[in-house]
């Protein structure tokens, strides 16, 4: 790599890094995956099927060689839900007995998969072709919070009493509180902050009867702050 003292190199020359700069990865940072599990949402008949495809697709994976639980001791899993849910579907007589057997041996599948899952995780090291070779599917990346969109629709009514002005506006989604401010209706705008509430309305009180004010308002959210509404003015009453 050129250094920045070397003869004939301007300190512009393409390619050239300072040796306190980092050198930029020609790789980006790869994204680590995550098994798909969803157990709670297969029925039986489906789970079953879904931890003999899971035996199927593990059997030989050089990806996984250590799984755990270990070989044995899944299969004997997967086998002895298949025996409980093959005595439930018949079970007559003693139908409660047999389904409490099959949900306890169901538990004891899950608990098992849940295991696998973390163990394909670890051992796969986040790769998300790995992973789908388990016979396990990739969760999808987490959608991180958005910031609440502006406060629309600011309307502004007389109060019930001298120096009261009723706010109003359409709700933000995902919106967790607003920030109501009001300043004298002339240039340059002085703000202060009014309150902040977590309802889509609210009367401003104390106000000066005949004195002309104007409003604007910005929700609050997990991921930030609003741009602010656009403004509404009143003559307070």
């Amino acid at each position: 790599m050129p250094r920045f003292d070397q003869p004939g190199l301007r300190f512009d020359s393409a390619g050239l890094f300072y040796d306190a700069a980092p050198v930029p990865s020609a790789t980006p940072r790869r994204k680590m995956a995550k098994p798909k599990l969803d157990l709670k949402s297969k029925t039986d008949s489906e789970l079953l099927g879904y931890a003999q495809a899971h035996i199927t697709a593990m059997t030989g994976n050089a990806n996984f060689p250590t799984p755990d639980p270990d070989a044995a001791a899944f299969a004997a899993s997967v086998a002895a839900f298949d025996t409980a849910l093959t005595t439930s579907d018949t079970a007559q007589q003693t139908a409660r007995e047999k389904v409490a057997l099959k949900d306890a041996e169901r538990a004891s599948l899950e608990q098992a998969l849940a295991q696998r899952g973390n163990y394909v995780e670890n051992a796969s090291g986040g790769d998300e072709a790995k992973i789908l070779s388990s016979g396990f599917s990739v969760r999808s990346p987490a959608t991180p919070p958005a910031i609440p969109p502006v406060p629309a629709d600011l309307g502004i009514t007389m109060g019930d009493h001298a120096g009261e002005i009723d706010l109003h506006w359409t709700p933000s989604k995902g919106a967790k509180s607003y920030i109501i401010e009001c300043a004298p209706y002339n240039t340059p705008r002085v703000w202060q902050q009014v309150k902040i509430t977590t309802r889509s309305s609210f009367t401003v009180t104390g106000l000066t009867p005949g004195a002309t004010y104007v409003f604007r308002v910005k929700a609050i959210g997990s991921a930030g702050e609003s741009d602010w509404s656009d403004e509404a003015v009143k003559m307070a009453p």
